[in-house]
């Protein structure tokens, strides 16, 4: 038996935070192999679906898998700068429980930290060699990369050097380095990081349920049904899906909107501007509720900006494997290509922000048949259980975990 400790700030809960339960589902799966796994996670990230009324600093078991939840730094608006102030009180409350004693993390044999927030691995870094125990670092978002692709910060940036240092700590002093990207080995090998190394794959949720929801919208005037369900953010551009819609199918196609973001409310006045009584904005529900759109859906939009400086090493987008493992073909719009899956048939390309190129795609689908979306969502549901299968997860975690690295 071995006692390992899973920190992640965004680590999902059943019923709390359900956007990712990765690490709920690793660690239910080696507790049934006798290990005993407590996970690490904020009591209330922006990423939650419902207020976690557990007591901080305590263990708290939730179906059958410890938690254990640390207070974070709560602003009401919700952007780049607050994101990152959240961040970090997450990692320095974290810290400053672990020296007071307030959590008890004695008697760790593995410690397992997951980015993106490498402040919050360098806390767990830190936990791991007071407890004398093996340190492994899963990256699934490359910092600080990505908020130099994104965010457009210079490398020369006094936050962005302080981030490239912890990076490169990590990734020198970690006893194995795992990630999702599938071509992460590439990384490593440009930036001259010698680690044993897995690769791991993003998983779906096997635990999924359905709560009865009455679906108001008037989806049934419609012949196809379309649905984003994700992020309504300025990254993503959300808006060009009702900027680009072509008029000449407004009345055959409805598209469902489902998120929460900065770019709401701009959102929700476009369409009334433009008058689009085929789209229908909708806040977030939980993943119990999501699946009754899921149902009514004929094909699902996936939104990733073009950027090959980052993308090149990887691509697993948690909302695009969901649209896949529920049998919907995607209309994605981006470079399919840097996806592991990006062969199925059922990944629609188009361009990213290109408004002919969505345009087109768009009146494909509206072309298609119902049985040829059907058929297309089947192969996406196929390769989804052969890449994206929990096995896979599990597999390689348990192999780390028996050798003890």
């Amino acid at each position: 038996m071995k006692n390992v400790l899973i920190i992640n700030h965004f680590a999902g809960a059943p019923n709390i935070n359900e956007r990712s339960l990765r690490h709920y589902l690793l660690a239910n799966y080696l507790n049934s192999k006798g290990n005993n796994c407590t996970i690490i996670s904020s009591s209330d990230t922006y990423q939650s679906s419902s207020s976690n009324n557990f007591q901080n600093n305590k263990v708290t078991i939730i179906n059958g898998v410890k938690f254990l939840f640390i207070k974070e730094k709560f602003f009401k608006k919700n952007n780049l700068f607050t994101k990152f102030l959240r961040m970090t009180s997450f990692s320095l409350n974290l810290l400053k429980s672990f020296i007071l004693g307030r959590i008890d993390t004695k008697k760790i044999d593995i410690v397992v930290s997951s980015s993106p927030d490498l402040f919050t691995s360098l806390v767990s870094y830190y936990i791991s060699k007071k407890n004398k125990s093996k340190f492994i670092l899963e990256i699934r978002d490359i910092w600080p990369l990505s908020q130099i692709v994104h965010h457009k910060f210079s490398k020369k940036h006094p936050i962005i050097i302080i981030l490239r240092m912890i990076e490169e700590f990590l990734h020198n002093r970690a006893d194995y380095v795992i990630s999702p990207l599938n071509n992460y080995q590439k990384y490593l090998d440009e930036n001259n990081f010698k680690v044993n190394y897995s690769y791991c794959p993003q998983v779906y949720n096997i635990d999924e349920k359905k709560s009865k929801l009455n679906i108001e919208i008037p989806y049934s005037k419609f012949e196809k049904i379309g649905i984003y369900a994700g992020t309504v953010g300025s990254l993503y551009k959300v808006e060009s899906i009702i900027q680009y819609f072509p008029k000449n199918l407004s009345t055959k196609i409805g598209i469902i909107i489902i998120g929460d973001g900065d770019r709401w409310d701009h959102l929700n006045d476009l369409i009334d501007k433009k008058n689009a009584k085929n789209i229908f904005l909708v806040k977030s529900v939980k993943k119990e509720l999501l699946i009754n759109y899921y149902e009514i859906s004929d094909f699902a939009i996936s939104i990733h900006p073009d950027k090959p400086e980052l993308y090149k090493y990887g691509l697993c987008p948690l909302k695009t494997l969901d649209y896949m493992h529920n049998s919907l073909p995607v209309l994605f719009l981006g470079n399919k290509s840097y996806l592991k899956s990006g062969y199925s048939k059922g990944l629609i390309q188009a361009n990213f922000d290109d408004k002919i190129s969505f345009q087109s795609s768009i009146e494909n689908i509206s072309s298609f048949s119902k049985d040829k979306l059907v058929k297309l969502g089947k192969e996406n549901y196929k390769i989804a259980n052969k890449l994206n299968n929990p096995n896979l997860l599990y597999s390689v975690y348990e192999e780390i975990v028996n050798q003890n690295v």
